[in-house]
């Protein structure tokens, strides 16, 4: 069985906010789950071959391009100020 203590203790570590009533539950419902596990781990798997599905995956990318500057971005970028090596130069937010 478990102690408040060990509970507390569970809730700080995990950032969980218990209240009173919470505090009175959770011994039980923790109790539960550990038996719960318990008895999986008590099922006999011998000579059970474990089943593994992996899925095909593939990685869906675009190729990677560069796009040529139109007459329009160029314009837009003459009316911007400051640049340095084709990129906008703005002021330091930090």
């Amino acid at each position: 069985m478990f102690i408040k203590k060990e509970i507390t203790k569970l809730a700080f570590l995990s950032r969980i906010k218990l209240d009173k009533e919470a505090m009175e539950d959770i011994p039980e419902e923790l109790e539960s789950i550990l038996n719960y596990i318990q008895k999986l781990t008590d099922i006999n798997t011998e000579g059970v071959d474990p089943l593994f599905h992996f899925p095909e995956l593939k990685n869906v990318v675009r190729i990677d391009k560069a796009f040529e500057e139109s007459k329009e971005i160029k314009d837009k970028m003459m009316l911007m100020g400051k640049k340095k090596d084709g990129y906008l130069k703005v002021e330091s937010i930090l």
